[in-house]
């Protein structure tokens, strides 16, 4: 995700104007990574400005899925609908 959706243009614009983003080395932090059940890297979180968990997406995600993910959490749309709903009425 490094080499291909973090530096995607708009997913880094997006990330940068929503998010705060921040990298956790699960080696180091293994408390944090099994707090968050991290089963496979990369694996992206998303949570609520009190640290509770929205969703979270495991394995390389592609940039245009990624940004969708970002948008529906921003929108809050997880609050009323899955991701599968949300992409589709995207469309």
């Amino acid at each position: 995700m490094e080499a291909e959706s973090f530096t995607h243009p708009e997913i880094r614009d997006y990330l940068t104007r929503h998010f705060i983003a921040i990298r956790v080395d699960v080696d180091k932090e293994k408390k944090t990574a099994s707090s968050y059940f991290v089963r496979a890297l990369p694996t992206s979180w998303f949570l609520e400005p009190d640290g509770s968990k929205i969703t979270s997406i495991p394995g390389y995600t592609y940039p245009g899925i990624f940004l969708s993910v970002m948008k529906y959490v921003i929108s809050e749309s997880y609050k009323k609908m899955t991701l599968q709903e949300y992409i589709r009425s995207q469309k």
